[in-house]
């Protein structure tokens, strides 16, 4: 059915993301019959060896788990597209409904199939002897279709329309709108134009509507002849080095069937690289997470159990549950348990949101501590989204490198091992882009923003804002430093604990007035803003720094202060939004 302005109007995309969902629980309850089936082949073999029905049961049970593996990450598609789908008619709707509002209290009409016109009035016409004057009649040539009461100027939209037959509410109902009375005036050429913008609106949006639907309907069905081929893939080398964009470019030249065939058996590699699309990279890395899972409930049932695999088993599963969480799809692009593990987050896709922000936390986030920090990127793409909703905004939680923990946080040394993952990560944001670049955020909070500022001092990020939030210093003196001076922004409150940390200079006093002057001396800094230096370079949100530094509130305590940037009444969390979506102003920190 071919899409037309009534249906995109009536259409209701909490549908396409239920459906969505769905999807997505078969593609887990695939995956599990999957992992089910393999559990009991291994079974098998250990009972049942020998003989040629051993033999013949043994291949065809692994010829039967070889062709079900690509199926999960395939029905996975299916969700990422119907989400997809749906957020793209939700953002076409608001374009009418901002079109249908911009004619009330104006002679223009828009009928419920979208037609546009100017009513003109009726001029008076004489009546009976004796009786006031009544509507005349006008040129036939200017009457609407279906006559009424009042003539119609066409040719301004989409064809003649019934002119003056409903009124504003009763058309709005119909999908249609009609800008009311005119108290007898007659229509402008400030009419005639709003018709005009108006019917090229209407029409641009229904193109767009017909083309993704188009889109959608040709990958669903490229899924379903894949699905009659059982996803049969081709086995395809992975680029052993190279830069996202020439990453991008690979990934371009594989066919589906090679693609598929490295989602279902290398995910661990393919979700990791940087200019993969992050639909796929999802894929990949939910694959890992379900084979890691697995791996760990067995580490956690052994005897002895895996020292440490309770923990990370509970964190995992906190993980897969919040994947599934909110009212915005998150996309996994990054999931690597060594360790204290790396885990890369975006809620919302970020190949095809207008503004991305990459949030970057800082001392003693880890894997199995990763709830805490990708709820403030939430937070970040929340009041984003509410800010622009004309525009879509995705928010990433990169945990792409090792925070230190304690007194390691005195070190680069982290800094510096995130300096090239960052970069390409950014890199990567906008070679995997559709539609033209994004607009690119970086946010670092507390050592976070020191691994933005390592990052970019020595080399070039991606990044048209860059945020420092709590910040120990960013390695550099000023924000100069950091290439765009006008676009690096900070904020601190004036109790956060970060500001209580010596300098490494007054760190040398110790030696002359001994601890109880540096933390005199500091105490003092902390609280008159007086010396803007910090331990790893000067205050990010000092005057002398040169960054835009826009107003946050005090904590309770410095350690509430230091935490509190995200909450949801902190003005921070504002200036955060209107960064990200390019709606910013300039302001001051107490």
């Amino acid at each position: 059915m071919t899409v037309s302005y009534a249906t995109l109007l009536a259409a209701d995309p909490a549908r396409w993301v239920d459906s969505a969902s769905a999807w997505r629980r078969l593609s887990r309850a695939l995956d599990d019959h999957h992992d089910d089936l393999a559990h009991r082949l291994t079974r098998q073999e250990q009972v049942w060896h020998g003989g040629t029905a051993a033999v013949a049961a043994r291949e065809s049970g692994a010829a039967l788990v070889r062709r079900l593996a690509p199926a999960p990450p395939a029905l996975l598609e299916v969700d990422q597209l119907l989400w997809r789908h749906a957020e793209r008619i939700r953002l076409l709707q608001r374009r009418l409904a901002e079109a249908l509002s911009s004619v009330h209290g104006t002679a223009v009409q828009v009928t419920a199939d979208g037609q546009v016109s100017v009513v003109v009035p009726d001029a008076p016409r004489p009546g009976p002897p004796g009786m006031a004057g009544g509507h005349g009649s006008v040129p036939a040539g200017a009457v609407g279709p279906g006559g009424g009461r009042g003539a119609v100027l066409e040719g301004v939209g989409r064809g003649g329309v019934q002119a003056g037959a409903v009124g504003w509410a009763d058309a709005a109902t119909r999908g249609g709108a009609y800008g009311g009375p005119l108290s007898g005036r007659a229509p402008g050429a400030s009419d005639v134009a709003l018709a005009v913008r108006v019917s090229a609106e209407i029409d641009a949006v229904v193109r767009e509507a017909r083309a993704g639907d188009e889109d959608i309907a040709r990958r669903l069905t490229a899924l379903a002849k894949a699905a009659a081929q059982a996803w049969s893939g081709t086995p395809v080398p992975l680029p052993a080095t190279g830069a996202p964009a020439e990453v991008a470019r690979w990934w371009a030249g594989l066919t589906e069937a090679e693609r598929a065939w490295l989602v279902a058996l290398r995910p661990a590699e393919l979700g990791r690289l940087d200019g993969v699309p992050a639909a796929v990279r999802d894929r990949a890395n939910r694959e890992l997470l379900d084979r890691e899972l697995d791996r760990l409930r067995d580490a956690v049932a052994a005897h002895p159990p895996e020292p440490g695999a309770r923990q990370r088993l509970t964190a995992l599963t906190g993980l897969a549950d919040r994947l599934d969480q909110g009212p915005t799809r998150a996309y996994l692009l990054r999931l690597d348990p060594s360790g204290d593990g790396r885990l890369v987050l975006a809620l919302g896709d970020p190949d095809g949101s207008d503004n991305v922000a990459t949030y970057v936390p800082g001392v003693g986030a880890s894997l199995d501590r990763f709830a805490g920090e990708v709820d403030r990127a939430a937070a970040v793409q929340a009041r984003a989204a509410a800010l622009a909703p004309d525009a879509t905004t995705a928010t990433v939680m990169w945990l792409g490198y090792d925070p230190p923990d304690g007194v390691d946080a005195m070190s680069e040394r982290a800094a510096l091992a995130a300096r090239d993952d960052l970069g390409s990560f950014q890199a990567g944001l906008a070679a995997a882009h559709e539609d033209g670049p994004a607009r690119l955020s970086l946010i670092g909070h507390s050592y976070g923003s020191l691994a933005i500022g390592v990052a970019e001092r020595e080399g070039t990020v991606l990044a048209d804002e860059i945020v420092a939030l709590g910040s120990p210093g960013m390695g550099v003196d000023s924000a100069a430093d950091l290439g765009h001076p006008g676009h690096v922004w900070a904020s601190t409150t004036s109790n956060d604990i970060v500001l209580y940390a010596s300098s490494k200079g007054e760190l040398a006093l110790d030696a002359l007035g001994g601890p109880a002057f540096v933390l005199a001396g500091s105490a003092t800094d902390a609280v008159v803003r007086g010396n803007a230096d910090l331990w790893h370079g000067v205050d990010p949100s000092s005057e002398q720094f040169g960054a835009r530094v826009f107003t946050t509130a005090r904590g309770t305590d410095p350690f509430d202060a230091h935490a509190a940037y995200f909450h949801e009444d902190n003005p921070a969390l504002q200036s955060l939004a209107e960064i990200v979506t390019g709606e910013h102003g300039t302001g001051t920190a107490p």
